[in-house]
């Protein structure tokens, strides 16, 4: 199946999952197990949807990336974006989980 001229990535994965959905009931409708139906589904969406995304990972491994500068923009993009999360222990400052000093 593939993407149409001029649509989306999210479009076109909406119909394949109601393409291989609708496959999928056609299989139990004629008696397969369910359960093998199901696994077999979710390896065939699988596969299709990541199969445009590593044809541009091969296409594009001669790009001008740089890990250094991408890693920066990312700290830069995320430093102001709010508090640790709760479940973090600063090993650091020696808290717990609360944020009370080990003793």
């Amino acid at each position: 199946m593939r993407i149409n001229p001029g649509e989306t990535y999210e479009s076109w994965a909406k119909r394949v999952q109601q393409y291989e959905y609708g496959y999928a009931l056609q299989q139990v409708a004629k008696g397969e197990d369910l359960n093998l139906v199901m696994e077999a589904m979710a390896a065939r969406i699988q596969q299709k949807l990541l199969h445009p995304v590593f044809r541009a990972i091969r296409e594009n491994t001669g790009s001008d990336y740089d890990p250094v500068a991408a890693k920066k923009a990312y700290e830069e993009a995320y430093k102001n974006s709010g508090g640790v999360a709760d479940h973090v222990v600063d090993d650091l400052n020696e808290t717990n989980q609360l944020g009370d000093t080990k003793d």
